[in-house]
């Protein structure tokens, strides 16, 4: 325990004057105490003290004036500020009255104490001074022919002290600016600012030429310069060098060595240093992993110019170590944090986070997506999701089911409107006991795999719906031709009677009829396989037109042909297609009313090794209905028709690798719109293999 002295204390909070004054009369001090400058002078009138902790604010005056008083009125007592409301002005002040220390409240009593115990320290280093200035005044009455050599040793000896107390500050205000730096460095996001203005002011301080910082990176396996200030990079680059052969060499010491005895072999430790050098390499070696060096230029002539500065190069490479190691932590965990968030901002399926009430706490972008605007709002698990259990919400089952974890199928109710078929697969996660359990849901749009069953459903169909097709016309098709020569043997026996023979020909007729539904209903059944070849696609059109003419002139529909293509060449089955392009552009004109108009436009698809067709009437539209069904055989809503025109269409269209959609126009009618390959794959197939089709 140090004590053994006297210390006053000046502050105007009563709670603070008897800790402190219990404090350091535990630790051996002899203690005045005073809430303000008044009671402070009469203590002083009656004692003097060795050291002063004086509060910056007293009620009668400020702590700088009466720091001010004292250093001439006790100018032996040292005078230690406490403040809560520290500013730049009040600590200039503080400096310039020579103040011995700056303490911020609330503080530390270790602290105080330490304090304290280097002013008393400061004061009885001090009081030899004064008796030998005694002693020398009373040499010099004796003496007075030695009175000005004797005054020029006080002054040295005073300045000599003085010296000391700047060094030390300045080597106080060095590690406290380091200090800082280095926490910057670890805090801040912009790391390569914050180790730029930390080697800028280590080089300051350390009236060093330049400084630089190598780190290692990926494993510690590659050694770059991460940043630099007033070194060449050609010189740092041949440090780099050497630096990575003594690490493969097993040679690299954690101690502070010369840079520049690497080029005569092993790293030389500074503190054994026998000549001069200029480049310091300061390692830094957290937990047995290295994170680089600190080089430093600087000249040292000898080991004992070195020595000056050790202490204060080992203080700063515990400092530096830390905080870069620090500041590599929380580089990686906020990558991983990047990583996360990256991942769940790109999947294709929609993730939700619930809290224990089953408000959703957290949506990824695609869950936004799909949301909507609703997904800024507050929404709750059982709005979005329906339950497929039966009765009660689905988040409630989900939190009480002893199973954490789920994949099952519901409905997804968007709050503006619309439902979507969704698979949801959520995880019961319990984070703490204060947010208690939560879910965490990523769920998956179903559409386009619902959408993909019905067309294997109808593609099932239509399979099972052609074999039975193709029975019953073959059966039909018997019967019918015994009907048809019968009525041909007796329209001949007839002879020339019209009355009778009228009737003869309207069988016939119905009969040719009921033949041309069987034909293309086994043409749906069993249809053509392509024949592909080259043609030219403008061509093929072009001679579709020509045969609906005549039929669009008579209802008085205006029919058009634009394309987009420069290159028209194909390699599809020119009869086929035709026969699409038949069967769209009639059904255009029939649904037109007289005076309207069909568009047939073709142009290059998105993926440029296609071709597509647009259909476009100015008909009366197809309602949800009906477009339903549009596609399904013997479905028509046109009298007398088969209901196998957009049945065999899409076949031939499928067949030949194509798709086939439709939509309604923004005012009225519909377009069809036809997507073919310029060159069917099998077919090319067949082609190289010599294989005909």
């Amino acid at each position: 325990m140090a004590g053994k002295g006297s210390v006053i204390i000046i502050d105007d909070e009563q709670s603070v004057l008897e800790i402190l004054e219990q404090y350091l009369v535990d630790r051996g001090y002899e203690v005045g105490a005073a809430g303000d400058g008044a009671g402070a002078e009469a203590l002083l009138r009656e004692k003097s003290f060795d050291v002063a902790l004086i509060d910056l604010k007293l009620p009668d005056c400020s702590g700088i004036d009466l720091i001010s008083r004292y250093q001439n009125e006790h100018p032996s007592m040292r005078c230690v500020i406490m403040t809560a409301y520290a500013s730049l002005d009040s600590t200039i002040d503080a400096i310039r009255l020579n103040v011995f220390d700056y303490i911020q409240k609330p503080f530390d009593l270790v602290k105080i104490g330490e304090v304290v115990d280097a002013a008393h320290a400061s004061v009885s280093i001090a009081s030899p001074d004064g008796d030998i200035i005694g002693e020398l005044e009373q040499d010099r009455r004796e003496l007075k022919e030695s009175r000005d050599d004797l005054k020029k040793c006080v002054v040295k000896a005073n300045e000599d002290l003085g010296h000391a107390k700047d060094s030390l500050n300045r080597h106080v205000t060095r590690l406290k600016m380091l200090f800082q730096m280095g926490r910057d460095i670890s805090s801040n996001e912009n790391w390569s600012d914050a180790l730029d203005r930390f080697l800028m002011a280590l080089c300051k301080y350390m009236e060093a030429d330049g400084s630089a910082l190598l780190m290692f990176s990926f494993g510690g396996k590659v050694l770059q310069v991460r940043t630099l200030y007033n070194m060449e990079m050609n010189y740092l680059q041949t440090a780099v060098n050497l630096l990575i052969e003594a690490q493969k060499n097993d040679s690299l010491q954690p101690e502070i060595f010369s840079l520049d005895s690497l080029t005569e072999g092993a790293p030389l430790n500074c503190l054994s240093a026998r000549g001069a050098w200029s480049n310091s390499a300061i390692p830094l070696l957290y937990k047995g992993m290295w994170l680089g060096f600190l080089l430093l230029r600087k000249r040292y002539e000898s080991k004992r110019e070195y020595l000056d500065d050790y202490h204060f190069l080992t203080t700063i490479q515990t400092i530096l170590t830390e905080e870069v190691a620090n500041a590599v932590n929380i580089s990686r965990l906020r990558n991983l944090n990047d990583f996360n968030e990256t991942i769940l901002e790109n999947i294709n399926n929609g993730v939700l986070k619930t809290d224990r009430s089953g408000e959703i706490v957290f949506v990824n972008s695609r869950a936004r997506e799909i949301l909507g605007d609703a997904a800024d709002g507050k929404l709750q698990f059982d709005d979005l999701f329906r339950n497929p259990y039966g009765s009660g919400g689905l988040f409630d089952h989900l939190m009480s089911d002893t199973d954490r974890n789920h994949s099952i199928e519901s409905i997804l109710s968007i709050p503006y409107g619309g439902t979507i078929p969704v698979r949801v697969n959520s995880t019961l996660v319990e984070s703490d006991e204060y947010s208690g359990k939560s879910l965490v849901v990523v769920f998956e749009d179903l559409r386009v795999q619902k959408a993909m069953e019905e067309e294997l459903r109808r593609a099932d169909r239509l399979r099972s719906l052609g074999e039975l097709s193709a029975g019953i016309a073959h059966e039909i098709r018997n019967p019918l031709t015994g009907i048809a020569t019968t009525a041909q043997v007796l329209r001949e026996k007839l002879g020339d009677d019209p009355d009778k023979i009228k009737y003869i020909t309207v069988i016939l007729e119905e009969i040719r009829r009921l033949d041309g539904i069987i034909t293309s209903l086994l043409q749906f059944a069993r249809p053509l396989t392509p024949r592909p070849a080259e043609l030219s696609i403008n061509g093929v059109i072009d001679e579709a037109m020509m045969l609906v003419s005549d039929k669009a002139k008579e209802a008085c529909v205006d029919i058009n042909f634009e394309t987009a293509l420069e290159d028209d060449g194909c390699f599809l089955d020119r009869d086929q297609i035709k026969q699409v392009v038949l069967n769209l552009v009639m059904n255009a004109i029939e649904a037109c009313n007289e005076g309207g108009g069909v568009n047939v436009r073709l142009g290059v698809a998105e993926d440029t090794s296609g071709i597509v067709m647009m259909f476009e009437d100015d008909g009366c539209g197809i309602s949800r209905e009906v477009a339903d069904k549009l596609y399904n055989p013997f479905f028509t809503t046109r009298a007398g028709g088969t209901g196998l025109g957009l049945s065999i269409t899409r076949k031939i269209i499928e067949n030949h690798g194509g798709s086939i959609s439709h939509e309604g126009r923004s005012k009225r009618g519909t377009t069809f719109c036809v997507r073919l390959p310029r060159k069917m794959v099998s077919a090319a197939a067949a082609v190289e293999t010599g294989v005909t089709i």
